[in-house]
């Protein structure tokens, strides 16, 4: 990498750094853990920080010397804003208690002293760099649906309201939200329920366009980030994804009669009308949401909507009750 390079390098999940000390210790973790798939490189104690960053090292050993500030070596590690935060140990020549407590508290994993095993040590840190691992993907992508998890919702929020406003477009943010859900799940069970979420979430990863976000951001909650719409376009456009909410037909039939009570009610907040913040505009569809529950189930309730609407029965009404369904073979709502 060129040293004026500043762009994120690569994680490699089976790579640590150590220090350059010259310890039997030292040498006898990095064969522990080249045995264990791992490659290993060793730098200048000072030069730790930096080069697990540039490694994108998921495994990285200090040695406590004299004189070094805990929570400054911690913070010198954090700054560097990995992509994932690797596993973090301090090897203390003759470590007591207190001090043990002291590298802990400043937020270090693991301490080792010489006297530990340098084989027991490589195993509790790759233990710990696994479960880093797997906590980084669980942020990232639902494991059940295969959906963008709640926090790349969240990231994406702030950025597309900003795109948005450079090119002076509309967008819309929506939550939606699964009627009947824990009624349903206490009669047929998680594990068909389980299903249903996945052909759900199949169902609106394909009804969307590559451009709009959806994602799982709750047990039977999703959130939508929909480009270049408008709120009409937007209530339109999940009215058409109430109608047409279906499973794959070995969900239908395992779940049986019960499939045919599974809607969802939505709440739904419009850059710029109901804010040019990103998060507030979550907040909004949630109140929403929130509204359109208190009035009646089925329902699409946009945030400009929620002062006074009362759910009439005129065609152009959100209230999902009102709407006609047989095109899509499905009974009328209640």
């Amino acid at each position: 990498m060129h040293p004026f390079d500043f762009r994120l390098p690569t994680a490699r999940s089976q790579h640590a750094v150590l220090p350059a000390t010259g310890e039997p210790w030292i040498d006898g973790l990095a064969a522990a853990l080249q045995q264990r798939g791992f490659s290993c490189a060793k730098v200048p104690p000072a030069e730790i920080a930096f080069q697990a960053f540039v490694d994108g090292a998921a495994i990285v050993v200090w040695r406590l010397e004299d004189g070094l500030d805990l929570p400054e070596a911690w913070l010198r590690m954090c700054e560097r804003a990995p992509q994932r935060m690797p596993a973090v140990a301090v090897l203390m020549p003759d470590s007591s208690p207190a001090e043990v407590e002291s590298c802990l508290a400043a937020g270090f994993d693991e301490v080792f002293s010489l006297r530990s095993d340098p084989e027991r040590a490589a195993a509790r840190l790759i233990g710990r760099a696994r479960s880093r691992d797997v906590h980084h993907s669980l942020a990232a992508v639902d494991p059940l649906t295969g959906l963008p998890g709640r926090n790349v919702f969240f990231s994406r929020l702030d950025p597309t309201v900003r795109l948005s406003s450079r090119a002076s477009m509309p967008m819309a943010v929506a939550v939606i939200d699964l009627d009947g859900f824990r009624l349903l799940e206490q009669q047929v069970g998680r594990l068909l329920v389980r299903a249903l979420l996945r052909d759900i979430a199949e169902h609106l990863r394909k009804a969307l366009r590559r451009s709009d976000t959806v994602a799982r951001i709750g047990d039977d909650r999703f959130g939508l980030i929909l480009h270049h719409i408008t709120a009409f376009e937007a209530r339109r456009l999940l009215y058409q994804l109430w109608r047409s909410l279906s499973a794959r037909p070995e969900t239908l039939e395992a779940i049986g009669a019960d499939a045919a009570r599974v809607t969802f009610t939505a709440g739904v907040a419009v850059f710029p009308g109901d804010s040019a913040d990103g998060s507030e505009l979550y907040t909004r569809a949630e109140v929403a949401l929130d509204v359109a529950r208190a009035t009646g189930h089925r329902r699409v309730l946009l945030y400009s909507e929620t002062a006074g609407d009362a759910g009439n029965r005129a065609s152009g009404s959100t209230d999902l009750r009102y709407h006609r369904t047989s095109a899509s073979g499905r009974e009328d709502p209640e």
